[in-house]
């Protein structure tokens, strides 16, 4: 998997950057639901700006949502396109950077193909669910359930994806959960409501691992997806 980060990457942005192509001014300020303090140019301008900064080797020396924040406010007066035509000048270099270093690079390949599907159900244009970037970001986003299930001490979690069993944490898992790629990226990337993830097909104590397997706040309305 760590030699398909950055063609992974790579492939999400054009995808990215061929549907910005087609956006209006009014779409570009069209409020992104996954990331509600976002618009779809400020979601750009983030990816943009990691690119950017992280391949320019200017990363965060103090606080990490500050300089996350910044990312976004420093391109708030520009276009859309404008910040496309920067992401494409400044990838090439940083999909290297992430080929030559992905065990710790990868979950920017994971945010970017969360993005790509934030994007897409900002501006109605679902689609490439079955991507490889899908597929292999699935099975990304267990580290960070494995990461969240060490730190609050919980016990092993078992995702069944595409009908391939991963299991991440210490001991046997107490939770399954049974899902294509696309939706455990989803339900386990904090795309899901708590009614849609108690709807989804988990087997074993949800109420004990939940907090393991929600990284973020949940969305209070659906993403309708």
């Amino acid at each position: 998997m760590d030699e398909e980060m950055g063609h992974e990457y790579k492939l999400s942005r054009l995808r990215m950057q061929e549907i910005a192509q087609g956006l209006s001014d009014e779409d570009s300020n069209r409020i992104v639901p996954a990331c509600p303090e976002w618009t779809v140019k400020d979601l750009f301008s983030h990816v943009t700006g990691l690119a950017a900064d992280l391949g320019g080797g200017k990363g965060p020396t103090g606080d990490t949502q500050v300089w996350v924040d910044a990312l976004v406010s420093d391109r708030r007066e520009r276009t859309l396109l404008s910040v496309v035509d920067e992401w494409n000048e400044v990838a090439p270099a940083f999909e290297a950077m992430i080929d030559s270093m992905p065990k710790r690079l990868w979950t920017l390949s994971y945010d970017t193909v969360v993005h790509e599907h934030d994007l897409r159900n900002a501006v109605g244009q679902p689609g490439q669910r079955d991507s490889s970037g899908v597929k292999m970001s699935a099975v990304l986003g267990l580290k960070l359930v494995k990461g969240d299930l060490a730190t609050k001490s919980l016990p092993a979690f078992c995702a069944v994806i595409d009908g391939v069993e991963h299991i991440v944490g210490e001991g046997a898992p107490v939770l399954t959960l049974t899902a294509s790629a696309f939706e455990t990226l989803r339900l386990l990337g904090s795309r899901r409501t708590d009614s849609e993830m108690r709807q989804a097909d988990f087997v074993g104590d949800l109420n004990g691992l939940w907090n393991g397997i929600t990284h973020m706040s949940l969305p209070e309305v659906s993403l309708g997806e």
